[in-house]
């Protein structure tokens, strides 16, 4: 299972998504965004930042990415992705081609 995060800029904090069962994680993907997806499964937080994101928006998820992912576990591997540089292993786990 894995738990989607969005960085809300302006409360600078992250709310967790309400993701209906079929809707597939890539169509989550906004290039004006910052999404965390927490895949317990390999035990993993990935950090992905859309490219229209500001340096702002980065800095705070900087900061708060890891205490989300102490809430689920401190020793998930903390992996960030960038729109455009995905890894096969990051495309897989949101069911890209």
């Amino acid at each position: 299972m894995i738990i989607v995060y969005e960085l809300n800029n302006q409360l600078e904090e992250f709310e967790e998504l309400k993701i209906e069962e079929n809707v597939p994680l890539f169509e989550l993907l906004d290039s004006n965004k910052i999404l965390l997806f927490i895949d317990a499964h390999n035990q993993k937080v990935w950090e992905w930042q859309g490219r229209n994101t500001s340096t702002r928006m980065k800095f705070i998820n900087t900061q708060l990415v890891p205490s989300i992912r102490n809430k689920h576990d401190i020793a998930y591997a903390i992996t960030t992705v960038d729109e455009g540089e995905e890894t096969v292993a990051f495309k897989i786990m949101i069911g890209l081609p």
